[in-house]
């Protein structure tokens, strides 16, 4: 598979397939699904307690950063969907876009992750790779690593 990400002179370039956009077009409403499902486990991995020890400063950090984080979650969200839109033909992602992106990938694969019962490394050849959930976190685990390493040839 062709990787999405190009440097082209110091910025990155976004070119997805049509079904690839489809499908990553999907993921902002997962994310937005988070909360909404009985008992999710994804709820504890995306909001984990800032200070496990103290359960008084969590809440205390919880309560004075709780807007600030919805607010920065969903502005990348947003960057998100409309690159994702715009990548059939070709986007530069400017540097606060490509970071939502990575933000926004990792947040979709700790959500598919904590669904699917994964809580640690080796987890690959428990699951069938054929099982749509599995695909798509093995495909958005596979963007952000090709994103990161695009971000790092930058700084070579």
């Amino acid at each position: 598979m062709k990787a999405p990400f190009r440097n082209v002179a110091g910025q990155v370039e976004l070119t997805l397939e049509r079904w690839a956009a489809d499908a990553l077009g999907a993921v902002v409403e997962l994310l937005e699904t988070v909360g909404m499902i009985d008992a999710d486990p994804a709820v504890g991995r995306l909001d984990q307690a800032p200070y496990p020890d103290d359960p008084e400063a969590s809440a205390e950090f919880q309560r004075l950063m709780a807007g600030e984080l919805e607010q920065s979650r969903a502005a990348d969200r947003s960057a998100f969907s409309l690159t994702v839109e715009q990548a059939p033909r070709g986007v530069t992602l400017s540097a606060g876009e490509a970071e939502a992106w990575l933000r926004v990938l990792a947040e979709a694969r700790l959500v598919l992750a904590s669904r699917l019962g994964i809580a640690e490394d080796g987890w690959e050849d428990d699951l069938p790779e054929d099982d749509p959930p599995v695909a798509l976190l093995h495909y958005l685990g596979w963007l952000q690593q090709s994103l990161a390493d695009t971000l790092e040839d930058q700084l070579r």
